[in-house]
């Protein structure tokens, strides 16, 4: 039935159309002649009554201490509907306020071997952003050393700050635009984690070796907020340690 279907595309369920469409038929009704009627319970017949009234359909008036309930002119429905439409369209802004904070977008990017990480390097580079660094750092001068000089070059000659965490037993070199200072090794797994714009970097160092960039926000901001914290509780190296880290 047509009428019926158009009814169930704007809310109404089928229990709700029964009632409303026998009140037409009837004009005015109490609960319990429409719970007799359509053969449902009356408790069932009130909580469609209340939700027909709450959509605008239903009203009801008391006669004799009696509640009767009377449909809706049908020619009223649009109207209803339009209200109801002005009403959603007040909290769109809010709606996409809550979207823009909740959903927002991750994008993940793997890199396998060597070569993978230094594509990941190259991004920092190119995104000329401050960057913090935690982790292992003597794999970058045994594994990819002539790169990572370059790379380190590279960071002073385009002014990019750096800070880094790293272990004090390691041999590693800075630039001179970045500053470090040392975690417990306890504190220092074979996984070096790099954030910098709106991404962070996980650099893997177990054969075959894997660079993961994950591109949101809030996960990198989380991380630079650990980094913070540890950064005030790290140790400032000495003079001779940051003389020995100089780059030739």
């Amino acid at each position: 039935m047509m009428v019926r279907e158009q009814l169930k595309r704007i809310g109404i369920t089928d229990e709700e159309i029964n009632i409303y469409t026998f009140l037409l038929k009837r004009g005015s009704s109490k609960a319990t002649v429409i719970s007799k009627e359509l053969g449902t319970a009356r408790t069932t017949v009130y909580r469609f009554l209340s939700s027909l009234h709450e959509k605008g359909l239903v009203g009801e008036n008391i006669q004799n201490n009696v509640r009767y309930f009377y449909p809706i002119e049908p020619e009223r429905i649009p109207e209803i509907m339009q209200e109801k439409i002005k009403e959603i369209e007040t909290i769109i802004p809010q709606l996409q306020e809550i979207k823009n904070k909740t959903f927002e977008e991750t994008n993940t990017e793997l890199f396998k071997g060597k070569e993978g990480m230094k594509s990941v390097m190259k991004d920092i580079l190119r995104a000329k952003k401050p960057y913090t660094f935690i982790g292992e750092t003597e794999k970058y001068f045994s594994e990819i050393e002539i790169f990572t000089i370059q790379w380190l070059k590279q960071v002073e000659h385009n002014k990019i700050k750096g800070k880094l965490l790293c272990s004090e037993e390691q041999n590693f070199k800075v630039a001179k635009t970045e500053e470090y200072k040392f975690l417990p090794k306890e504190l220092i797994s074979n996984i070096s984690t790099w954030t910098y714009g709106e991404k962070t970097a996980l650099f893997i160092w177990s054969e075959p070796f894997y660079a993961v960039v994950i591109n949101n926000k809030s996960v990198t901001e989380n991380n630079r907020k650990t980094f913070d914290y540890l950064w005030k509780m790290s140790k400032k190296p000495s003079s001779q340690h940051i003389q020995k880290t100089k780059l030739e």
